[in-house]
């Protein structure tokens, strides 16, 4: 597929950045990052945007805490699953993915969760950086009760279905395909009640270079208008 001839010249003047992008991704998160087979929903969008402009992207898997970190250092070209929540300092794309997030919790307790704000008063573990990114009453609730992030998503699915936490806040999906991870050393069985307290949350790339975030915005545009981008959702989601 060709770019146009304006942001090709871009391009070509940074040298680089023209070939290959390396990119800041999240550890181990089904569906959306598979770190072992450097796959994944966002993953697989981040490539093939890239690709529809003639460019290929690598991927470095760390901590959020490391990603932050080694962005702020340089260590790659840009960073993926951020929003404004964040404040980096760089060159944001259009939006490429939204997460739902929600509360889960087992069937047989019976919670009833209407908003945010009854959450008060129960024990919650949540994703690392959820009182940040979800922020608002959540982040008020957060101090507010038994709270806290995990950095591996699956302990969040062990201590559910283990009784040591009355509610996950998580990924919806990420929580689902975790339970397909567990179902040989843990009981995913029991019946779940997901309360959907949560807006959609939306993530861009940031990069550190602006013409490197237009050819992805480019390529973004085109795999949506080729159904690539519906087609990889399909595919990981479904």
């Amino acid at each position: 597929m060709r770019l146009p001839l304006t942001l090709w010249l871009l391009l070509v003047m940074v040298g680089a950045h023209a070939s290959t992008i390396s990119i800041g991704a999240s550890s181990n998160r089904p569906p959306y990052i598979l770190e072992d087979a450097e796959s994944g929903l966002e993953v697989e969008i981040i490539r093939a945007a890239f690709a529809a402009v003639g460019m290929e992207a690598s991927f470095k898997f760390y901590s959020r805490k490391r990603q932050l970190l080694f962005y702020g250092k340089e260590r790659f070209d840009g960073i993926m699953t951020v929003n404004s929540s964040l404040d980096l300092t760089g060159y944001p794309s259009d939006i490429y993915i939204y997460y739902q997030n929600v509360a889960i919790s087992l069937a047989e307790k019976q919670i009833r969760l209407e908003r945010v704000a009854d959450l008060q008063n129960i024990s919650i573990a949540a994703f690392e950086d959820a009182s940040i990114l979800l922020g608002g009453e959540f982040y008020k609730v957060s101090k507010r009760t038994i709270y806290r992030e995990l950095d591996t998503t699956e302990n969040q699915n062990k201590m559910l279905y283990l009784g040591r936490i009355d509610v996950a806040v998580a990924e919806k999906y990420v929580f689902l395909a975790n339970n397909l991870r567990l179902a040989g050393e843990l009981d995913t069985s029991k019946a779940l009640d997901i309360h959907e307290l949560f807006p959609r949350t939306a993530y861009r790339l940031m990069f550190r270079n602006s013409i490197v975030r237009d050819a992805f915005n480019e390529g973004l545009r085109k795999i949506r208008e080729n159904g690539r981008y519906d087609a990889l959702v399909k595919q990981f989601l479904h």
